[in-house]
């Protein structure tokens, strides 16, 4: 039996621009866009910041699934080439 999912709060927007507030924050990586050049789109992390990212994921996933307080996230996706919108996220 296929196991039920239940619909995000977040649209597809706001969860792109929470991967990309979580790559910046505890990776310091600026974009999850393909570049399509090795020296853009492969970065040395370290374990720490590893963790820190996978805990802050796992802290979305809760606040998504009603299971701890709501956070607001302060963050402005940079406007990339041919797309005009530039979207908030309050999670």
């Amino acid at each position: 039996m296929a196991k039920k999912t239940s619909p995000t709060a977040l649209s597809p927007d706001e969860i792109e621009l929470l991967f990309e507030s979580i790559a910046l924050d505890h990776l310091f990586i600026e974009t999850l866009v393909t570049q399509h050049s090795d020296r853009l789109d492969f970065h040395d992390v370290s374990v720490w910041g590893v963790k820190s990212a996978l805990q802050a994921a796992f802290d979305a996933g809760l606040r998504a699934a009603g299971g701890a307080p709501n956070q607001a996230v302060h963050r402005v996706r940079k406007v990339h080439p041919g797309n005009g919108s530039t979207v908030a996220l309050q999670a």
